[in-house]
């Protein structure tokens, strides 16, 4: 991951059998890169309730998404193999980037 790179920062609520009533997406820009954090200037959101669109505005802040946890994926269909990092933030959500 580098800088000025767009990352998209999910927030989901009330999961039910691994389906979300309730979805928040975010789009940011990445501003900086540190070993375990990384910095994102979000600018667009989108709400989702059942899987419709409820609500789209422009946000402009700012925040620091520290890493979390590193997860390996496989696809049983590829035969592949491959790694996901994801960072997180208590009030925005979280954000995979695949390896």
């Amino acid at each position: 991951m580098k800088a000025g790179e767009m990352v998209q920062i999910h927030r989901g609520y009330n999961s039910i059998g691994g389906m979300y009533i309730h979805e928040e997406f975010i789009s940011g820009t990445v501003i900086k890169v540190n070993k375990k954090s990384v910095r994102v200037h979000m600018s667009q959101a989108k709400c989702l309730t059942n899987g419709k669109v409820t609500r789209e505005y422009n946000i402009n802040e700012e925040a620091t998404f520290t890493f979390w946890k590193t997860i390996v994926t496989l696809s049983l269909a590829n035969k592949q193999s491959g790694t996901v990092d994801v960072y997180k933030n208590p009030k925005y959500g979280i954000i995979k980037i695949a390896h």
